[in-house]
């Protein structure tokens, strides 16, 4: 086979020729567009890191929020359980201080009640006593007694302390009055004559007496004075052992 070298020559041009046609029309583009694809690429693995850092800043960020808010609602729970048991440390001592107080109440009103309830059973044992006792001396009364009465009466006269008879004295001639002598039983001549020799001293001059009878003095009399009364007779005694019972 002989070779033909115009021919070869044409088709080493014609190569060249389209070794130049491809770079220029196909491969300068194809490379362009893969340098650019290339670039697009690097840009989205570029950004894809980016965003995937920031994703991974924010998901830290939020772990540590999510931490913040686990210790902030520990604190929460922990600051109200703390007001609570507060809370309900000063209700139980209010509720103490208030059933300690009703219970003071309760028991001063017990023991007022139970002093009222001894008063009475006193003043009841009192009454009865005193009805009893006066039943017995009202039977007791008699004349005897009005003259042992007397006796006594005379006796504590002339025993009167000095600063008592001053008094008495004073009092009678500061408004003289009659010397009222008031018996259960008519008084003899002797007993007056006796009763107006220890009044004389006591009201330091000479005293007329009018006397009079009251049987419901029971036993004893009652001297009036004006000023003082003396009293020893059976009906006042029981009047004031009555009252003062």
């Amino acid at each position: 086979m002989e070779l033909n070298w115009s021919t070869f020559i044409l088709e080493i041009i014609n190569f060249l020729v389209l070794v130049w046609l491809l770079k220029h029309f196909l491969y300068q583009p194809v490379r362009r567009i893969v340098e650019q694809r290339r670039r697009q690429i690097d840009s989205r693995l570029a950004e894809a890191e980016r965003l995937r850092h920031e994703a991974g800043e924010m998901k830290a960020r939020y772990e540590r929020r999510l931490a913040d808010w686990e210790e902030e609602k520990k604190r929460a729970r922990e600051s109200f359980r703390r007001e609570l048991e507060e809370e309900r440390q000063r209700r139980l001592s209010a509720l103490s201080q208030e059933l300690e107080a009703a219970r003071r109440k309760a028991e001063a009103v017990w023991e007022q009640e139970k002093r009222e309830w001894r008063r009475h059973l006193e003043e009841q044992a009192l009454t009865l006593g005193t009805k009893f006792i006066a039943r017995m001396l009202e039977r007791l009364a008699d004349e005897h007694l009005h003259r042992r009465l007397l006796t006594l009466l005379l006796e504590d006269m002339a025993d009167m302390p000095p600063e008592t008879i001053e008094g008495v004295r004073r009092d009678f001639h500061s408004a003289p009055a009659e010397v009222r002598v008031v018996s259960a039983y008519p008084l003899t001549e002797k007993e007056r004559e006796r009763l107006q020799a220890v009044l004389q001293p006591l009201l330091g001059g000479a005293v007329e007496c009018r006397f009079e009878t009251d049987s419901s003095l029971l036993a004893g009399l009652r001297i009036d004075l004006g000023a003082h009364v003396i009293r020893a007779n059976l009906k006042d005694e029981l009047r004031f052992f009555s009252y003062h019972g």
